[in-house]
């Protein structure tokens, strides 16, 4: 089983290597036979996604306001002992 795992990470690990190549070579990021910089990156991000950024900040509030209400725990017994507080 551990073989497996092994496997399993080894082979999430090459596929992620392969995509960013493939990603990074793309002849969308212009003529040039250099990869874009963090800087390109950056500012493409700020500049031209910012909205997409934004709303998908909102969406991962949202979720982690929804996670927080889920984990909530809501038995009797503890909104009993909320309720009455620590004067036993």
């Amino acid at each position: 089983m551990r073989a497996l795992s092994a496997l399993a990470r080894f082979g999430v690990f090459a596929f992620i290597l392969i995509l960013l190549s493939e990603v990074m070579s793309h002849p969308m990021w212009g003529s040039s036979e250099t990869p874009p910089s963090t800087l390109d990156f950056a500012v493409a991000l700020f500049n031209e996604w910012s909205m997409a950024i934004v709303v998908l900040g909102v969406l991962l509030a949202m979720a982690m306001i929804g996670a927080s209400y889920l984990v909530r725990d809501e038995r009797l017994a503890n909104l009993i002992w909320d309720l009455e507080g620590d004067d036993q």
